[in-house]
């Protein structure tokens, strides 16, 4: 009988021990999250020209506390985007470079790096593409000339035959 109370009386001080109400945490709301890919909107939209000024204002109100490291980004961004009306690869490695000179340390430097690299790349791909079509044309064009002249020669050896038989006649 007294294992029986001693049992009831440590079930009532655990069930009042453990319904003490636990404290309320209030967490701070986060600030809405980062685009994933700002131009996305302006790919799907088409809308350049207001993409354009939104980034170039940002930029020129731009302050420690906003975001212009994501102007500078995506001010490079439509530039060089090849399907952007304003592509202009020369202004958008400037906007790149200046977004890795200013915020080296900004998640958009880094995209800016890559874009970079891969803006170079292509401008070499396409040097070497432009220099192998010169060398295809003069080749072509060595080629024509080469024919011509066996064209020529051709119908001077004819001539040359027809005046042989002309003289054993």
């Amino acid at each position: 009988m007294f294992a029986w109370r001693m049992l009831a009386a440590a079930m009532f001080l655990f069930c009042l021990c453990g319904c003490a109400p636990a404290p309320v945490v209030v967490l701070p709301t986060p600030p809405p999250p980062l685009p994933v890919f700002p131009p996305q909107e302006v790919m799907e939209s088409s809308n350049y020209a207001g993409f354009l000024a939104e980034n170039q204002q940002a930029l020129q109100e731009c302050n420690s506390e906003s975001h212009c490291d994501m102007a500078l980004f995506n001010l490079g961004f439509i530039h060089a985007y090849s399907k952007s009306p304003y592509y202009n690869q020369a202004k958008g490695l400037e906007y790149f470079e200046k977004l890795i000179r200013l915020y080296p340390e900004s998640p958009w430097a880094c995209q800016a790096r890559a874009w970079i690299d891969i803006m170079k790349k292509s401008a070499a791909s396409e040097d070497k593409r432009r220099r192998l079509e010169g060398q295809i044309n003069s080749k072509d064009a060595t080629i024509n000339d080469l024919k011509e002249q066996i064209k020529r020669s051709r119908e001077i050896d004819m001539k040359i035959e027809e005046k042989e038989r002309n003289l054993l006649k």
